[in-house]
């Protein structure tokens, strides 16, 4: 794309929006089988930090994202027991000179020379969800079409809550609201009644009709907003595309899972087993270098697919896992405290390694690019969830703080270090057996609910860093909602990123997932209008 060509005007996402929030009062009035509702967003977000991996440019101050949304709810009634919904988003944002800065890097430049269009990351418009609710008999209710599901007890790092991925080009995993980032599929819900064993069934069946852009997490490699630390400006499509069709992640594959809840006692559980894909990336190395007509993966190391790859160093595939899951939650007199907990065992998780001698490419741009092992894994959470009166008498809340405390890890069976697993392709961080992280959450109320404080803060046991995330939101009227928040990483073992770039990748052996987003702190803020 040229400099000179800008990015699309909100203007008509925010006419069409509003012309379906002026009809939906009248069609309620009218008609009260059908609703509208929905809501109109700007979000701003200024980098508060200079990046260490965009040379030439100071980035402290700039505009990082104003973005426009529009959202859509509907609601039709079409007879008694039958009601079709359809939701529906569209983005728009305004091309800012940092971000104009990312795309002369070379952002989002796959297939496109040396300049793509780093608006297309970010300027869409989609159905979210349309699907059919409908009963079968007395005990049976069916849901059909585009649709997410959220299985799982957790806020933030999931462990059951596989049945969809999440898109996190649109703000990481900083979005409180989990059904903005998560992507849908077309499925079909079967519930079933049980009442006799206090429970139900819940059976999912995805006949593989999605999009090939609909399965997995998808991270930003792109080089866009949210590329990680050293990588901002590096479209890594150019070496290793996504491959959507492999013989170990078929997007095309029927996929689905069964999950019985219910209550035991004063006891809510569940059980569950899935068959879906593993939401992160793996990078299926080629077989040979191609980049530089050299041999690729090391004898004996795991490859997939095809003979050999498309790109020059691999492909981007999301192999098929089962998942055996299990939840409970329940209240505790003693503690005055809800507590829960979240068990998915993982069968034969694919896990990037660095191999005694690595490829050239690994040791000269990225590590991982030496092929896939597979390990069990156990992804486990432990949470509690307290208000707390003291509050109201320290700070002067109006009612006690909510406070939410937890706990993750993932723990690798049979464990070995000389398996060298990496935790994430591009970065040389060995995989330890546990992975524990600790999150809390803070939350008070002013103002009869009108203002609301929180603190969001987390911290990496494992591999050190954390994050912080305060905010206010403020209810400036029935309809208009103002956030102001700050987002905060940081990073115990890397202190100075100048030694940690691309393309010399290698030596960040200590960056682990909050050293991905060294200096990109930020200062966001939303004005939201609800119809």
């Amino acid at each position: 794309m040229k400099s000179g060509k800008r990015s699309k005007a909100p203007g008509r996402v925010l006419a069409i929006a509003a012309a379906l929030a002026a009809i939906g009062p009248a069609a309620r009035a009218e008609e009260s089988n059908f609703k509208v509702d929905g809501y109109l967003r700007e979000e701003l977000s200024w980098n508060t930090l200079n990046w260490v991996d965009t040379p030439g440019y100071n980035d402290r101050g700039k505009l990082s994202m104003a973005r426009t949304t529009a959202r859509v709810n509907t609601e039709w009634r079409a007879m008694d027991d039958v009601t079709v919904v359809g939701k529906f988003r569209a983005v728009r944002e305004f091309r800012t000179p940092f971000l104009n800065h990312l795309e002369r890097m070379g952002a989002n430049n796959y297939q496109s020379g040396s300049r793509g269009d780093i608006m297309d990351l970010y300027d869409n418009g989609e159905i979210r969800e349309l699907y059919v609710d409908f009963p079968v008999g007395d005990r049976t209710k069916v849901r059909f079409g585009k649709q997410q599901v959220a299985w799982g007890e957790t806020d933030f790092f999931a462990a059951n809550d596989l049945v969809h991925g999440f898109n996190y080009t649109w703000r990481s995993f900083l979005e409180p609201a989990n059904e903005e980032l998560r992507k849908t599929n077309v499925m079909a819900k079967i519930n079933v009644d049980v009442p006799e064993l206090d429970g139900g069934l819940e059976v999912l069946v995805r006949p593989g009709w999605d999009g090939s852009k609909d399965i997995g997490n998808e991270l930003d490699i792109y080089g866009g907003r949210w590329s990680s630390q050293p990588y901002a400006g590096v479209d890594f499509r150019n070496i290793d595309p996504y491959d959507y069709k492999n013989s170990e992640g078929n997007y095309r594959k029927v996929t689905g899972g069964l999950r019985w809840s219910g209550v035991a006692g004063d006891i809510n559980y569940s059980l569950s087993y899935l068959n879906t894909f593993w939401p992160n990336p793996i990078l299926n190395a080629s077989s040979t270098l191609k980049l530089f007509g050299l041999p690729g993966v090391p004898s004996g190391a795991k490859t997939v697919g095809r003979t050999d790859t498309k790109g020059l160093a691999g492909d981007i595939i999301y192999p098929i896992v089962d998942v055996f899951g299990f939840t409970a939650s329940g209240y505790s007199d003693r503690a005055d405290a809800v507590f829960s907990t979240e068990i998915a065992y993982i069968k034969d998780a694919p896990y990037q390694f660095l191999a005694p001698t690595p490829t050239l490419i690994s040791q000269a741009v990225a590590p991982g690019f030496d092929g896939i092992k597979r390990k069990d894994l156990l992804a486990w959470m432990l949470r509690m969830d307290k208000n707390i009166a003291a509050t109201q008498q320290w700070l002067g809340s109006e009612k006690p703080m909510f406070f939410s405390v937890q706990l993750f890890d993932k723990w690798i069976q049979d464990y070995d270090r000389s398996d060298r697993l990496l935790n994430s392709v591009g970065w040389g961080a060995r995989t330890k057996e546990h992975s524990f992280l600790l999150t809390g959450i803070f939350s008070l109320s002013y103002d009869n609910g009108r203002i609301k404080p929180e603190l969001v803060v987390g911290k990496d046991l494992t591999y050190g860093g954390g994050f912080a995330v305060p905010s206010v939101t403020t209810e400036l009227s029935k309809n208009w909602k103002w956030k102001v928040e700050y987002d905060k990483f940081w990073s115990d073992d890397w202190r100075d990123g100048s030694k940690c770039t691309f393309p010399n990748a290698a030596s960040c052996d200590k960056a682990g997932l909050f050293g991905y987003f060294h200096k990109r702190d930020q200062l966001y803020t939303s004005l939201t209008y609800l119809f």
